[in-house]
């Protein structure tokens, strides 16, 4: 990366030059899995007004996405480490991902149960 002339400029260059292109395709569509459920769920009655079983099957894509988020930010972080140049920047990223599987490990625990928890309604 080149310098740039403010932090704003430096950050707005970070994003677009290294952070969006070490995002994976399967983030993107995880994404739009959440957006698609999300949208579901908020128009149900007007979509699925003569299938009740509709909520339950948008609940659990609602929330196996929401289960795949902490992983992809994990993979995008290990993708990321790989392309920053300077030495405190890759001990940064090893530490945002040493952390982050620690939460996506309880995250998706606890997402699990919801999971199970909404299947047995």
């Amino acid at each position: 990366m080149r310098p740039a002339a403010s932090y704003a400029a430096q950050l707005w260059q970070f994003v677009w030059q290294l952070l969006l292109p070490a995002v994976p395709r399967l983030a993107w569509c995880v994404l739009a899995l959440l957006i698609f459920s999300g949208l579901n769920l908020l128009f149900q009655r007007e979509l699925w007004p003569h299938y009740p079983q509709a909520e339950k099957w948008f609940i659990v894509l609602l929330l196996v996405g929401l289960a795949l988020i902490p992983w992809m930010g994990i993979y995008t972080a290990q993708r990321l480490t790989h392309q920053v140049r300077h030495w405190w920047w890759r001990g940064f990223w090893q530490l945002v991902i040493v952390g982050s599987y620690a939460l996506a490990t309880v995250s998706s625990f606890i997402l699990l149960l919801g999971l199970l928890m909404s299947l047995a309604r």
